[in-house]
């Protein structure tokens, strides 16, 4: 809902937009699937026949720049939650983690509030209590790990990783038809 509010109205919602939530940013590139790792080491490998097993085509083993497109993300996405829906996660859409709660230095659950459509706080702070949490907290999750700094009980050790950054850049059909061809045969070219 909010990503269509992005793209189609651009309403920009600060805490739910395409960096976040099911498959971040990734979810809305062009599904293009690509490594320096290495296509055909364990990890990769493994990563690869779970997106198969979830719905990808078997091509994207053999493939030497499989390419899966975001249609066929979301629903592979929706596959695997609702997998482990099955085997008991429990997912909270709409929902801002605010801290970790850590006892005897054990992760012990969460605080969240859940925000309203425009991006509002929706209510107070609820808890969530769990044995075990993942912290895929994406991009912009400054208020997260400074939560985990803060801890009373004490260090929480994060290891840093490599530095990366990327971006895409996005132009309407018609200038790159322009751009292409020229002004005099752009405007007879197809849309795509």
């Amino acid at each position: 809902r909010d990503i269509g509010a992005l793209i189609h109205r651009r309403v920009l919602q600060r805490d739910s937009n395409i960096c976040y939530g099911e498959g971040g940013a990734g979810t809305w590139s062009d599904g293009k699937l690509t490594t320096r790792i290495g296509r055909n080491s364990g990890p990769v490998r493994y990563v690869l026949e779970q997106l198969v097993r979830f719905g990808a085509p078997a091509d994207i083993l053999k493939l030497g720049k499989p390419h899966l497109g975001t249609d066929r993300l979301v629903v592979i996405l929706k596959a695997m939650r609702g997998y482990l829906t099955e085997k008991g996660v429990d997912f909270l859409f709409g929902c801002r983690v605010d801290h970790v709660d850590v006892k005897g230095g054990k992760v012990t659950g969460v605080r969240y509030r859940r925000l309203n459509i425009d991006g509002s706080l929706a209510g107070g702070e609820e808890s969530l209590a769990a044995k075990r949490v993942v912290l895929a907290s994406g991009h912009t999750a400054r208020d997260i790990y400074e939560s985990l700094a803060l801890l009373s009980e004490g260090r929480i050790a994060l290891a840093p990783k490599g530095f990366a950054v990327g971006f895409r850049v996005e132009h309407p059909q018609s200038l790159i038809n322009e751009l292409r061809l020229g002004a005099d045969f752009a405007s007879r070219a197809g849309g795509g």
